[in-house]
């Protein structure tokens, strides 16, 4: 079980911030659609890994539509109690697949399945950054993307490229391409 300690080595987001992160306003940073839409497509699997209350995850499941599966991992229980209310008054609640770490969510159950993880400001709360690149690695079908951000105000360039170090030696490619204006990023393809 989680406990006080843990959440405050981990610098977890407290709820209260999150609802912050479903103000309207944010898409004029961090507009879902324009951000994801090169990498989803209808039908495909996805993982929102940090999904919080799921201002990624509502979008991610409208862009996979009923033939795909968006799976939500976080390590708060409340956070993913707050998503699954938003799924059912969004009507995707058939799409979305809520997963608790330490909980229900068991990485080797997806070995070679998925087509697209968003990592969207959450590596830095991650305790373990080389279990967390090397389970994802091994989550992605070959040719899998992982759409990588940080926010740029929270996490230094030179932590970012410590993160990257790892999902190389993970097994992760660097494309190069950098999808969030406002923050730093990185397309990473499992080959």
């Amino acid at each position: 079980m989680l406990n006080i300690l843990t959440m405050e080595k981990q610098r977890l987001c407290p709820v209260w911030v999150a609802y912050t992160f479903l103000l309207p306003v944010r898409k004029l940073q961090h507009d879902p659609e324009k951000i994801l839409r090169p990498y989803v497509k209808k039908g495909m699997k996805v993982m929102d890994y940090g999904c919080a209350m799921g201002y990624f995850s509502i979008p991610l499941a409208r862009m996979t539509g009923p033939e795909g599966i968006v799976y939500c991992v976080d390590i708060q229980a409340k956070m993913i109690e707050k998503l699954e209310k938003r799924a059912v008054r969004f009507n995707v609640d058939n799409i979305v697949k809520l997963l608790l770490v330490n909980k229900n969510y068991n990485p080797a159950d997806f070995k070679g399945q998925l087509d697209f993880i968003l990592l969207f400001n959450v590596v830095h709360e991650v305790e373990d950054k080389k279990q967390l690149f090397t389970d994802l690695e091994s989550m992605l079908k070959k040719g899998g993307k992982i759409l990588f951000s940080e926010p740029k105000w929270h996490v230094k360039q030179s932590d970012f490229e410590k993160s990257l170090i790892l999902a190389q030696e993970s097994g992760l490619k660097l494309t190069g391409e950098k999808p969030v204006k406002n923050g730093i990023s990185m397309i990473l393809i499992k080959e």
